[in-house]
């Protein structure tokens, strides 16, 4: 199966989006928070493209998501753990705490001293809701291989509606009770619909796209306490749709190329791009007096900085990396498998 070059695209979109929500933030809502539900819609969406290829094995889906995440998620914990042994005054709400890096490193909920439940590298918040979908979808695999889709889908809200009516205020309760993670789910139906046949017709299709992601821009200043299922989750299902559907339309040129390949390094420009945000709004206005990364050119320097790094780091530390890790947990020797026997063998920016 070849990848998806729409969604690898739309993946540039979303990490893009990403970068300009954190330079613009500061104590209030920013544009772009509606980034994590197209990556979660996208997750969905890939996962079950995964499952649907009938000869993919429990240990062999764990083996390709634990290479995925971990290695490069616990190095820039790490990373961040170090900073704050160094340079505490760097930092907002992290310390050096072995507790919490644990916690991080592993994938645990828990309180930051902001109030927020966040890992010690904030961004990897969206990383235990991703890992919960992956704990889910092995069991399903492991249990129920023949309802997997529909195992995942209510396990996932049981865990919501449960956490919900419980009203804990423990970091367990709110982790769950987050409707996000029924964007996952909703990933699965953008499959179903798409392996269907049902496409947007191309005329409409870029519109569409471009409408949607205006539509959660609105939305997130105009509705902001509406539930992000609603305001951000239909709309990406939506946006994934048209996006599907521009598929054939994909050229071969030197803009499309250099877009894929900012799609395929999402994860690692997601993992890094806090250090060159920070370092910008922290550290370059003592050398460079009159830096503001919130003006307009600021802004842009810092977008344009944090991408390029980030693919800088997904070509020589996030893909040799999950190489390595992906050979040591493979162990057992086998022929090569023929292209689209498992597409998480080759899906690499989820």
């Amino acid at each position: 199966m070849r990848k998806l070059n729409s969604i690898r695209i739309l993946r540039a979109v979303a990490a893009t989006t990403v970068i300009v929500h954190h330079v613009m933030i500061t104590n209030g809502t920013a544009f772009g928070a509606f980034r994590v539900d197209i990556f979660f819609v996208l997750s969905g969406f890939v996962i079950a493209l995964a499952l649907s290829a009938s000869t993919i094995t429990v240990r062999e889906f764990v083996a390709s998501r634990v290479a995925r995440v971990v290695p490069l998620y616990w190095l820039m914990t790490f990373v961040v753990f170090c900073g704050a042994l160094v340079r505490p005054d760097l930092f907002n709400s992290t310390t050096a705490n072995v507790v919490e890096l644990l916690k991080s490193l592993f994938f645990i909920p828990y309180t930051k001293e902001s109030g927020q439940v966040y890992p010690m590298l904030f961004v990897g918040w969206t990383l235990n809701y991703e890992i919960l979908f992956y704990v889910v979808t092995a069991a399903a695999l492991l249990l129920m291989r023949e309802r997997r889709f529909v195992f995942i889908a209510l396990t996932l809200g049981t865990l919501y509606f449960v956490a919900m009516i419980a009203h804990s205020s423990d970091a367990f309760g709110r982790f769950f009770a987050e409707d996000r993670v029924l964007e996952f789910p909703l990933g699965f139906v953008t499959w179903y619909v798409w392996k269907r046949g049902v496409r947007v017709p191309a005329k409409l299709a870029l519109p569409g796209a471009l409408a949607m992601y205006a539509l959660m821009t609105c939305a997130e200043w105009a509705l902001p306490g509406s539930p992000p299922l609603v305001r951000n989750g239909l709309p990406s299902f939506t946006l994934l749709m048209c996006a599907l559907s521009l598929e054939e339309s994909i050229r071969d040129n030197r803009a499309t190329r250099a877009l894929m390949y900012i799609g395929d390094a999402s994860y690692a420009t997601y993992l890094s791009h806090p250090f060159v945000v920070e370092s910008m709004r922290k550290l370059l206005p003592k050398v460079l007096h009159g830096f503001n990364i919130r003006a307009p050119l600021g802004a842009v320097v810092a977008v344009i900085c944090a991408t390029c790094i980030g693919c800088l780091f997904y070509r020589y530390v996030d893909r040799p990396l999950f190489r390595f890790v992906r050979r040591t947990l493979d162990t057992r020797p086998r022929a090569p498998l023929p292209s689209g026997t498992n597409p998480l063998a080759a899906e690499r920016t989820e």
